[in-house]
């Protein structure tokens, strides 16, 4: 019996990093793996944590995806390691939780065939999570209820085409999968005899609008409204249209920096329609070796405008640029998810970025 473990990070601290690590590592074994993904933490951030893997956990695999300004899509990371593994059971860990010493060895011992065992995270308050103590030590602030951390058969998830890649940032993907593993009479089981895991208190930067990374004002509440669907459709295997599980390709990365043509647009109606539909309907999927420079910047109102709009002439509508980033973002998780592509979004200047 085989156990693979998934972790996927983004940029989480190395102290909380390193806690994670320390408490799954000596519990790894010739039959129990894990890997970690990094999804498209900075490239400095990669080079330390590369370091950090080699000289102190040499048993973990690491994958490093060169995907710095993308959006953080943990559903194809996840499904990065599933689709070829082996093992007899699957497990995706949260790299920010503390497992207790006997956690896997309990997880496999409660592991079935037909039954996800889902467990829940103590959560601990701020203060209690810069504390360094055994594992029963730590005072839990209170206990969740349903998480993304679970044991599965690997076969089983295999079988419905893993997790659904639709879903970018965080939310609803793990009761999305949980949910279409009961149609096909694999149920969930909540384990609620003991905390086996304890969650570490974060900051969730991830949401920071001010940065300049992919943000879309209300991509989790899509998310929401994406699953509710699917439930209401009984969905099982997903990722029909796409290929799933697609490893990045460095070289394919590297090709950004040389985009050979510009695109440049104003945030008027008409041009962005073009732009989005463009996108769509002549997608530049095949032309990985030629890569475009997308710019779009905010039209500047001048006097003519403004009298205009007094006098109740014509003018050309335009799109507010928060909107703007909202619909490019959504055409570039529906048709280029799996693309090499950069995004940037300067707020302060009004402009947008994307090399694809």
């Amino acid at each position: 019996m085989s156990l693979s473990i998934v972790i996927v990070n983004r940029n989480r601290a190395f102290e909380i990093v390193q806690k994670t690590l320390d408490s799954i590592y000596p519990q790894l074994n010739d039959s129990i793996m894990l890997t970690i993904v990094d999804y498209g933490s900075t490239t400095e951030y990669q080079q330390k944590i590369n370091a950090l893997i080699e000289e102190k956990y040499p048993a973990i695999n690491l994958i490093l995806c060169p995907t710095q300004g993308q959006l953080f899509h943990k559903t194809r990371a996840i499904n990065m390691v599933l689709r070829d593994c082996t093992a007899t059971y699957f497990m995706v860990l949260d790299m920010d939780c503390i497992a207790h010493p006997e956690f896997v060895e309990k997880a496999l011992i409660l592991a079935s065939e037909n039954e996800v065992i889902n467990f829940p995270y103590g959560f601990l308050k701020k203060e209690e999570s810069k504390n360094l103590k055994a594992f029963n030590d730590y005072h839990v602030d209170f206990i969740g209820g349903l998480t993304g951390t679970a044991i599965f058969n690997t076969e089983k998830l295999q079988s419905i085409n893993g997790f659904d890649e639709f879903y970018h940032n965080w939310g609803a993907e793990d009761a999305d999968m949980f949910d279409r593993l009961e149609r096909i009479d694999v149920h969930t089981n909540l384990y609620q005899e003991e905390v086996l895991l304890l969650h570490q208190w974060h900051e969730k930067g991830y949401r920071d609008i001010k940065s300049k990374q992919p943000f879309h004002s209300y991509l989790e509440k899509i998310n929401h409204e994406y699953y509710t669907l699917s439930r209401k459709r009984n969905t099982t295997k997903v990722n029909i249209n796409n290929n799933w599980g697609l490893p990045c390709d460095p070289a394919a990365y590297r090709l950004l920096n040389e985009p050979v043509e510009r695109w440049e647009f104003k945030n008027y109606l008409q041009e962005i329609t073009g732009l989005l539909t463009s996108l769509v309907e002549q997608r530049v999927e095949q032309r990985v070796e030629q890569p475009v420079e997308i710019r779009i910047t905010k039209v500047l109102k001048n006097s003519k405008d403004k009298i205009k709009k007094i006098l109740n002439k014509k003018t050309k509508p335009v799109l507010d640029m928060d909107l703007v980033n909202d619909r490019l973002l959504e055409t570039i998780i529906l048709h280029y998810r799996n693309r090499p592509y950069f995004y940037e979004y300067d707020r302060d200047l009004s402009v947008i970025k994307v090399f694809i």
